[in-house]
């Protein structure tokens, strides 16, 4: 990876990820590249994969880990490039071809502890106390 890339890729993700995390995207953009050449049939260059990489997979998810409130619940103390990286390797399972798809899996499957959580204290809080004696 070169320098360039690195810099391409933290600029076009807004610094909502760290230089640590860029070689994570950097596979996700290359793995985008050689799907998007196959089917293309034709070379493409680094910049052509980034900007594709950024419309079609990077910014629908990272619009619904910004803007869903489902999404920030489900996600309560992880970094926003935490709650990309796993809602993307659910979206990866099938190509990305359900973006929206994965989110709604993420939701239920990080959702469901946190939704038990608070039933849990509003039927506690409910219950009457019994007294000791």
């Amino acid at each position: 990876m070169k320098a360039s890339d690195v810099t391409l890729i933290l600029t076009t993700t807004g610094g909502r990820f760290s230089r640590l995390e860029v070689p994570g995207l950097y596979v996700q953009i290359q793995t985008h590249r050689a799907a998007l050449e196959r089917k293309l049939g034709k070379q493409l260059s680094f910049r052509e994969a980034l900007y594709s990489w950024n419309e079609n997979i990077f910014l629908p998810i990272i619009n619904e880990v910004e803007d869903d409130w489902r999404v920030q619940r489900a996600s309560v103390g992880k970094t926003v490039s935490e709650t990309y990286f796993e809602i993307s390797s659910i979206a990866e399972e099938d190509g990305y071809k359900d973006i929206p798809g994965a989110v709604a899996r993420y939701v239920e499957e990080n959702g469901r502890g946190t939704l038990a959580a608070i039933v849990e204290r509003l039927l506690m809080a409910t219950r009457p106390h019994r007294m000791a004696g």
